[in-house]
């Protein structure tokens, strides 16, 4: 009898030691999944290229002078490849973006695809500018970086480190081309997204086969800098406002086509325009009371303010950052200031380009297919070809 309690005893006791740990899972599961990495000494990291819209502040390589970088608030909140990088458990995020220099004496744009085209389209009416590095430029900069990388405390080399790389360019691109005759703004667009897959050649050349993010572009006119040109005469800015939708469509369409077809590593496309006017149009259906069959305007926006930025600069003082006034709640608008998104609207934007690594939703999977069974094809060839020469005939054949 006592041997019989005993056992209902140990078993009780496996129960609740299963229930514990199922309900402990979660935590299980990362300490698990830290392990494992352990194991198998492959840190993670997110390599970062692009404009404000994706630096950091924390630069790998030359950075810049003291007083010419603008201090990140607190209450912005964090970008979106930091959210990447959490959604992806990443151990490093190396940041080659470069954001708008401040107080530098001359009229600055922010990173491009390849600078040298905006001098080359504006050649008879440019202005003395400072252009901030170029995509080419970053890239540069990276392959130097992993040449001292193993300096760095706790870092791997190249082999040991499982890499991510995001690229978002195309914004001060559209700024400045808009504005241009419709056929040249057109063919500097093609140049741009030419250049920019070359670039990821050049990347290709140093890393292997990497995965790279590369989200669309949203629209500019949607950005609060470029709605606060409605004080223009009405047709001037409708006809500015139609080349300048029409421009972003191309550029979008251009770089969707060029990823679809770049076959040497794996290509993540977000739909960062979708995710900005999703919740534009969810705010502007609850505020209507319109409904869909989906259900979409029933449910309360995540945005209280999808037009006016949190952050009010006065252009009238000399320093702009003394002159930057935030609202009270950051979260409720869907833009921090007249360039660029809050701080929840880019952590939407990281989830969905985590998502589709996690899940990898390639957009070059075909492309990668064929060129694959083109090689194999070509090996075979070879392997043929050298079969044949080799052949031995007999004395008299």
């Amino acid at each position: 009898m006592r041997f019989i309690t005993r056992l209902h005893v140990c078993a009780a006791v496996t129960l609740v030691t299963i229930l514990y740990f199922n309900w402990r899972r979660p935590s299980t599961a990362y300490l698990k999944d830290n392990l494992q990495r352990a194991w198998k000494n492959s840190a993670r990291r997110i390599v970062v290229f692009g404009d404000e819209w994706s630096d950091t502040g924390n630069y790998r390589m030359s950075p810049p002078p003291k007083g010419s970088t603008r201090d990140r608030i607190a209450a912005q909140g964090d970008i979106w490849v930091e959210t990447l990088c959490k959604e992806l458990t990443c151990d490093w995020v190396d940041n080659f973006a470069r954001s708008v220099p401040d107080n530098v004496g001359l009229e600055a744009v922010g990173p491009m695809v390849d600078s040298n085209i905006l001098l080359d389209v504006t050649s008879g009416s440019r202005k003395e500018m400072l252009a901030v590095f170029d995509f080419k430029m970053q890239v540069q900069q990276f392959i130097e970086f992993e040449k001292k990388k193993w300096r760095m405390p706790g870092r791997h080399s190249a082999a040991d480190e499982q890499s991510v790389f995001t690229v978002l360019f195309g914004t001060w691109d559209l700024l400045l081309f808009s504005p241009l005759d419709k056929a040249a703004a057109i063919r500097a667009i093609d140049r741009s997204v030419k250049e920019l897959f070359h670039n990821l050649d050049v990347l290709a050349d140093h890393v292997g086969t990497p995965k790279v993010i590369v989200p669309n572009l949203m629209d500019v006119t949607f950005l609060p800098r470029y709605s606060d040109r409605k004080n223009e005469p009405a047709t001037e800015f409708a006809q500015k406002q139609h080349q300048a939708v029409f421009l972003w469509s191309y550029w979008n369409t251009a770089l969707s086509q060029a990823a679809s077809e770049w076959t040497r590593g794996d290509v993540f496309v977000p739909n960062l325009h979708d995710i900005v006017i999703d919740e534009v149009r969810a705010k502007q259906m609850f505020t209507n009371r319109i409904a869909d069959a989906k259900g979409n305007g029933r449910q309360e926006p995540l945005f209280e303010e999808v037009e006016k930025p949190c952050l009010v600069q006065d252009s009238n003082a000399q320093n702009l950052q003394a002159a930057a006034h935030p609202c009270t709640d950051p979260s409720t608008h869907l833009f921090w200031d007249d360039m660029h998104l809050s701080g929840p609207a880019h952590q939407l934007i990281g989830q969905e380009a985590a998502r589709l690594v996690r899940g990898n939703e390639v957009s070059n999977s075909d492309a990668r297919q064929r060129a694959k069974l083109q090689s194999a094809t070509d090996e075979k060839s070879e392997g043929d070809k050298g079969a044949n020469f080799d052949l031995k005939f007999p004395p008299g054949y």
